[in-house]
């Protein structure tokens, strides 16, 4: 992917985020801006991916992301080196590219299924 591209990649409305939450697997290839809230990233998760709750736009308050997704730096422009500033609860705008869904046992015993989304681009959001 180019620098381009990345830096081209369109802002999501709601409806957008809502149609990548629906049906990840058919929106994969598509590279957009999301803002995220991180809420793990720590051993189990490794060093280069975190689980995060997102939102189209930035939110005032870190509960009012309410999409969880999963986030990798591997294969991504951004690389793993560029997550390695960041930790749980930490805001984030990212540049990614949707990969579709990913399936994962939840630390009660269930299972989810989220978008995925590889990082091209993230950068923190100041309080």
């Amino acid at each position: 992917m180019s620098q381009e591209q990345v830096d081209s990649a369109a802002e999501l409305t709601e409806r957008d985020l809502a149609m990548i939450v629906k049906s990840p697997d058919d929106q994969a290839g598509k590279t957009v801006v999301i803002y995220a809230n991180i809420t793990q990233f720590d051993a189990a998760t490794g060093n280069c991916i975190f689980r995060a709750n997102v939102s189209h736009q930035r939110m005032e308050n870190s509960w009012e992301y309410d999409e969880n997704a999963i986030f990798t730096g591997e294969g991504g422009r951004a690389g793993c080196a560029a997550l390695k500033e960041f930790v749980d609860e930490d805001q984030v705008r990212i540049t990614a590219t949707s990969l579709g869904s990913i399936s994962y046992d939840t630390q009660i015993g269930g299972n989810t299924t989220v978008p995925a989304f590889r990082v091209e681009k993230i950068e923190a959001l100041t309080p």
